[in-house]
C-alpha cells in the first residue's frame, strides 16, 4: 500500500490529481495538487462539479462510461486561473473503476496538469502560424519579382543573372554579336490620326510581332525606343550562327506583320504601320549600362550604331543587313546588294544588302 506522503509526492511530481465519485458524482476521496481542482466552498458532500465544473453538461457521457459502453472520455486543455497573469491548463479523463469490495462502479476521474507542454503547443502553433505567414509573403514576393523578371528583364538575361553568368554590376565584355533594329515607319504622323489608346494598341500588336520573331530565332530583346525595338543575338546566350539567326527573326518579322495585315483587313481593322528592319554584326561591349541605382543589359559600339543607321534606311517591310552580316549569310540568303552609303560619323561608305528570302525557307518570309 502506498503510503500517504509518498502518494502526495509523486501526484506532485507528476502533476498528477484524481477524483473517485460514486455512481452518484458524490466525491469519496480526490488528491492532488490544489493547481489542478476548482476553488471550492468547504462542505461535507462534494459533487464531481464542484471539483470540476466543465463537466456539467457530460452527464450523458459519464453514465456511458460508468455503465461500460464508453471505455474512456478526455477533455483537453482546460483553463485553471491560478493568477490573473498565470493560466493552467487541465487534461480531465473519465473512467470505470470497479470496487472490488461492493462490485459497485465508480468513477474515477485524472487530472493532468498539462501547462507546460500545453504552452509549448501554443507557441510551436503561434511560430508555424507565423512562419505560415511568413512562406506565404515570401511566396507573394517571389511572385511579383518573377513578374517583374519575365516582364521588364528580358528572360535570358535574368536567368544570367540568376546563374551569375551576368555579373549585377556596371560594365560587360566585348563579343561579337548581330545586332537588329525594327522601327516602325511613319508612326508619328499616323499616330496623329488616332486615339492615344488606339496607337497604344496598335504598338501592343506590332511590338507583340516583333518580339515573338526575335525570340523564335534565339535573340534577346533588350531595349524598346517609342516605335522602335532593339535586339542581340549571341548575348547573353552564345549563338555561333547568330547572324543567320538574326536575318531570319527579320525575315519572319516582316511575314508575321504582312499576315496579321491581311488578317486584319478581313476583320475590318487596321494597323497602319509596317518595320524597317536592320542588322549589323561586329564587336561591341556587352554589358549593364546606366547610373548607380538603375541598370539596363545592353550593347555599346560602333557596330550598334551602323545597325541603327541601317535601319533608318530601311523602308517599310524592308530589311536590310550590314556588310559583315552579310559576309556571315551570304551562303544561306537570296540579296540584292545597294549603292554604298556614306552614314554620318562614318569616313568610309558601306555597301548594305536588302534581304529578299532565306534559301532554305518557304516563299511566306519572303520579302515583297
Amino acid at each position: 500500500m502506498i503510503r500517504s506522503n509518498l502518494l502526495q509526492l509523486v501526484l506532485r511530481e507528476q502533476n498528477l490529481g484524481y477524483i473517485l465519485t460514486q455512481p452518484e458524482l458524490n466525491v469519496l476521496e480526490y488528491n492532488g495538487h490544489d493547481s489542478i481542482f476548482m476553488a471550492h466552498v468547504a462542505h461535507d458532500t462534494l459533487n464531481l462539479f464542484d471539483l470540476v465544473p466543465e463537466l456539467v453538461g457530460c452527464e450523458d457521457i459519464i453514465t456511458d462510461v460508468l455503465a461500460g459502453d464508453l471505455p474512456e472520455f478526455e477533455l483537453d486543455n482546460l483553463n485553471r486561473s491560478a493568477s490573473e497573469e498565470e493560466i493552467y491548463y487541465i487534461t480531465v479523463k473519465l473512467l470505470r473503476y470497479l470496487d472490488e469490495t461492493t462490485q459497485t462502479a465508480l468513477l474515477l476521474v485524472l487530472l493532468t496538469d498539462t501547462s507546460q507542454w500545453t504552452r509549448i503547443q501554443h507557441t510551436l502553433t503561434q511560430q508555424r502560424n507565423e512562419l505560415s505567414l511568413l512562406k506565404q509573403s515570401v511566396v507573394d514576393t517571389n511572385q511579383r519579382l518573377e513578374f517583374i523578371l519575365q516582364h521588364y528583364v528580358p528572360q535570358e538575361v535574368s536567368h544570367a543573372l540568376l546563374e551569375k553568368r551576368i555579373l549585377p554590376e556596371l560594365g560587360g565584355e566585348l563579343r561579337q554579336i548581330s545586332i537588329l533594329f525594327a522601327d516602325l515607319r511613319n508612326f508619328t504622323s499616323t499616330s496623329e490620326k488616332y486615339a492615344p489608346n488606339e496607337v497604344m494598341e496598335f504598338l501592343h500588336v506590332c511590338m507583340d510581332i516583333a518580339t515573338t520573331a526575335i525570340a523564335e530565332a534565339g535573340g534577346v530583346v533588350v531595349n524598346f525606343m517609342g516605335d522602335a525595338v532593339m535586339a542581340l543575338f549571341n548575348a547573353p546566350n552564345e549563338r555561333p550562327d547568330h547572324a543567320k539567326r538574326a536575318v531570319r527573326a527579320g525575315l519572319t518579322l516582316q511575314a508575321m506583320m504582312r499576315a496579321s495585315r491581311i488578317q486584319q483587313e478581313k476583320e475590318q481593322l487596321d494597323v497602319p504601320f509596317y518595320f524597317g528592319v536592320g542588322i549589323n554584326t561586329g564587336n561591341a561591349l556587352v554589358g549593364n549600362v546606366g547610373a548607380q541605382w538603375h541598370y539596363q543589359y545592353t550593347a555599346i559600339g560602333d557596330s550598334v550604331n551602323v545597325a541603327s543607321r541601317i535601319c533608318s534606311h530601311a523602308r517599310a517591310g524592308e530589311l536590310l543587313i550590314g556588310p559583315e552580316t552579310y559576309e556571315a549569310v551570304k551562303d544561306f540568303v537570296f540579296a540584292n546588294p545597294l549603292a554604298p552609303i556614306k552614314f554620318k560619323g562614318k569616313s568610309q561608305e558601306l555597301t548594305i544588302y536588302q534581304i529578299l528570302q532565306m534559301k532554305d525557307e518557304d516563299l511566306s518570309k519572303q520579302i515583297g
